[in-house]
């Protein structure tokens, strides 16, 4: 059985046994070989000294590969995320996905609470996105691209799945984070840049526009000032239905 493409946006947040909201605007792709990218940011900014935040702006980015098993009937999902816009040591994550009968994906699992140390039980609801349905070569691709130095002073993913592109670079001047979509107008659309957060160089708008969603596994960009290579590159068809692989 062929493994999916992902393009996922948050409905709500919640801790039990408080009320479900959505206090950011997160979206996730993840490819085919379980490498993901996950952007959230603020819908208001909260005051924060922290400057990893921007001012507030972004609650947390983090990348790396999700694995999944199947578990007394259940599917477990586990979230190593090497590529952290809070953490240099950061833990995986684990949550436990329920499918509910309108195609949302309902994830539960546990974290420790900030203020109290306590274990705290929390759930988050998924909606599968689908991309334009315009039939356009260029929107049946989902690529990968990530880049890792030796002494992981700069580490980097950025993942394009149909019209969206979205990325997070790591150094040790800062982090860096983008977000792109087809954005449509009355007449026509084009590519727009919804998040540029950070002062590095992201290889998001060629994976859209430019010719980096057509390299092969292990090739890169020349030049690259971040040496980002391709980790995951394959043809689907993505539109307003189902996601089907083409074989």
């Amino acid at each position: 059985m062929t493994t999916l493409p992902s393009i996922s946006r948050r409905k709500h947040y919640r801790t039990i046994p408080g009320e479900p909201s959505e206090p950011t605007s997160t979206l996730v792709l993840t490819s085919p070989r379980g490498y993901y990218v996950d952007i959230r940011i603020n819908k208001s900014p909260q005051p924060s000294s922290d400057p990893s935040t921007f001012d507030g702006k972004l609650q947390w980015a983090f990348a790396g590969t999700k694995t999944s098993i199947e578990k007394d009937g259940r599917t477990i999902s586990t979230w190593h995320h090497p590529i952290d816009s809070l953490s240099d040591d950061p833990k995986p994550d684990v949550g436990e996905m329920t499918e509910l009968e309108n195609g949302d994906v309902l994830e539960k699992g546990e974290i420790i609470d900030e203020n109290t140390g306590a274990v705290t039980h929390y759930e988050e609801l998924w909606q599968e996105l689908r991309t334009h349905f315009w039939s356009q070569d260029s929107w049946r691709k989902c690529v990968v691209l990530k880049t890792v130095e030796e002494d992981k002073e700069c580490m980097g993913m950025a993942i394009r799945c149909g019209s969206f592109s979205q990325g997070i670079l790591r150094r040790k001047e800062g982090v860096t984070v983008e977000q792109w979509d087809f954005v449509c107008g009355e007449h026509a659309g084009s590519y727009e840049r919804l998040v540029r957060l950070g002062e590095g160089e992201m290889p998001c708008e060629g994976l859209l526009m430019g010719g980096l969603a057509e390299m092969e596994e292990g090739e890169g960009p020349n030049p690259s000032p971040t040496s980002f290579v391709s980790a995951d590159r394959e043809l689907y068809v993505l539109f307003s239905g189902p996601l089907m692989h083409v074989e």
